[in-house]
């Protein structure tokens, strides 16, 4: 059997079969008295395994370990395996994240709906209430819904945060107790800390307790499942007024305290 005839039964070309006799993965076939190479059937197998653990994923370099027979080859082609396994799992998983979110986004522009990180819940949530308020707070609620999404992009916060953030919405008393929190961190703006500091704390406490407790004990896989797209953003950059980020600072503190404190029972 010639080289094309052999590149044609496995479904490669003469040249793939070149390359694979450079780098040792095809041992170089016997040549007849007229110079041609006669490759066997043994030749066919050994190429199709080749061309099968290639298609599989397994690069070049590890495949004559993988063919091997030694068992220190065996070792290190589980390893090369196993590493393979979970390169292929991640991959998976990011494209499942992106499947998931592209797929909100067609539902989104199909309803001419603006396009957007947020949960469709806490969009719509926002936007009723953004239509819904005085032009003195829609300002502020905005800018709200714009840091919102900014923490959805960025992963910093688990999904039931939203859905927190959808049920105060979604009630009327905890939707004024939430305008009115708006309504006073709005004012801190350009305030000293220093000299606001009974504003702040009054501000952190309230902030606190308006967020549910459980939001913040998620899974640590909930809270940094796409870490390969976490934004680098600090929050001096998110929050650049001083004292409006002593507030979130303070509270973030209090919740994450809160995290590590006993249970009743454990006392």
């Amino acid at each position: 059997m010639r080289i094309g005839s052999l590149a044609k039964a496995v479904g490669t070309t003469p040249r793939t079969v070149r390359h694979y006799h450079r780098l040792g993965l095809l041992d170089e076939p016997r040549r007849l008295s007229n110079g041609y190479r006669e490759y066997t059937i043994d030749d066919v197998v050994r190429l199709m395994r080749i061309r099968w653990l290639a298609d599989c994923g397994m690069p070049l370099g590890e495949i004559a370990a993988a063919l091997g027979e030694s068992p220190a080859a065996e070792t290190d082609v589980v390893a090369d395996l196993r590493a393979l396994l979970g390169g292929i799992e991640q991959q998976q998983s990011t494209l499942a994240r992106k499947h998931a979110r592209l797929s909100a986004l067609l539902n989104d522009a199909v309803e001419r709906r603006p396009l957007t990180a947020l949960p469709s819940e806490v969009a719509d949530a926002m936007s009723a209430l953004i239509d819904a308020s005085a032009e003195t707070d829609r300002e502020a609620l905005i800018r709200e819904r714009d840091l919102l999404e900014v923490m959805a992009i960025s992963g910093a916060v688990p999904a039931s945060f939203f859905e927190t953030v959808t049920l105060t919405l979604g009630d009327h008393d905890l939707r004024q107790r939430y305008l009115g929190l708006l309504r006073r961190f709005s004012a801190l703006e350009g305030r000293d800390p220093s000299e606001a500091e009974s504003d702040i704390d009054s501000l952190a406490a309230e902030l606190e307790s308006m967020l549910e407790f459980d939001s913040f004990a998620a899974d640590s896989s909930d809270i940094s499942a796409n870490t390969d797209e976490i934004s680098s953003l600090s929050i001096d950059d998110i929050v650049p007024d001083p004292a409006q980020r002593t507030v979130i600072v303070r509270a973030t503190e209090r919740l994450q305290a809160g995290l590590h404190r006993p249970s009743v029972g454990m006392r």
